[in-house]
């Protein structure tokens, strides 16, 4: 593994005096990571920031080339969320962990709000998703059939707590990270966090996910995501397609109705969201008929449905 270390600040002025540390995880130096680091600089107070790249892309330049120098693990190897993760956790030091996709920018405050709540007492703290991409039809499309249940105005009933923070001896005593499935490795940690733990929903920790930018590359996704999607491995098949077809995009409308600006990107993304489920259950499909799909991959905890 290749390890290039560089720092935004001073290393003791910045690892001893910040609380939060944030883990940026990028496969392939992939767009958008020089902007996620950004809008973590832009944070006050300054997190401490590593970047874990995984198959290669040499993001060392790319971030350079932009001005920006921070600590980075450059693996040369693809490697699944969840050892990136653990990678991460064992390069930082900060009292609460924080974990930021490439594709991804923390909203102002994001540090500061998982810090106060997690000096209250709270040993996580869930985050909420904002568009990325709100001038595009297929961004809002995308953003109401992957986050409907993770905004702001979701009620509290129909809620998930995902994009944690976590205190690192929470973490400590119930990680780490599974390093091999493809996706779920934070559900299943957050799954053993169990009852005593104090996970809390943080509406002012708001992540920007970059969406789709056009109807094409909006089918590719959903497909792609039904086609590597573990979620529904439980479920028959018709069960499977109800989800798919009918609770998934159904879930994004009425959530497109709660507020109104999200009203308003209802009629604009509201035909894009049929052809973009079918497409995604398409990927479902080709998935389950997979000889080897049972075994692919060891199966996360069922989704909060």
């Amino acid at each position: 593994m290749q390890v290039e270390k560089q720092n935004t600040a001073p290393a003791g002025l910045i690892r001893d005096t910040t609380e939060l540390a944030v883990v940026v995880i990028s496969l392939c130096n992939e767009p958008g990571l020089v902007d996620a680091v950004r809008s973590l600089r832009r944070q006050h107070p300054p997190p401490e920031i590593v970047v874990v790249n995984s198959g290669g892309g040499d993001p060392g330049t790319t971030l350079a080339a932009s001005g920006i120098e921070v600590d980075l693990i450059d693996h040369p190897r693809p490697l699944y969320p969840g050892a990136a993760r653990n990678l991460g956790v064992r390069a930082t030091r900060a009292p609460f962990i924080a974990f930021l996709a490439a594709d991804c920018q923390a909203e102002p405050g994001w540090v500061a709000e998982r810090v106060r709540r997690h000096r209250g007492g709270a040993d996580a703290v869930a985050s909420v998703v904002t568009n990325g991409t709100p001038g595009r039809a297929s961004g809002s499309a995308a953003h109401l059939l992957l986050y409907a249940r993770r905004m702001k105005s979701t009620p509290a009933g129909s809620r998930v707590h995902y994009g944690l923070s976590y205190a690192r001896p929470l973490l400590e005593r119930v990680g780490p990270f599974r390093e091999d499935i493809r996706q779920g490795e934070d559900s299943e940690l957050n799954h053993r966090l169990g009852r005593a733990s104090r996970v809390e929903w943080a509406p002012r920790v708001q992540t920007a996910h970059r969406n789709s930018s056009g109807p094409w590359p909006l089918m590719r996704d959903q497909y792609a995501r039904g086609r590597r999607s573990r979620l529904y491995r439980h479920l028959p098949m018709h069960t499977l397609l109800r989800v798919a077809l009918v609770n998934r995009p159904l879930d994004g409308l009425r959530q497109a109705r709660r507020t109104r600006e999200e009203r308003r990107r209802l009629l604009w993304a509201a035909p894009l969201m049929v052809p973009a489920s079918l497409a995604y259950a398409l990927g479902l499909i080709r998935l389950r008929l997979d000889p080897s799909w049972h075994a692919a991959v060891p199966a996360s905890p069922r989704p909060q449905r």
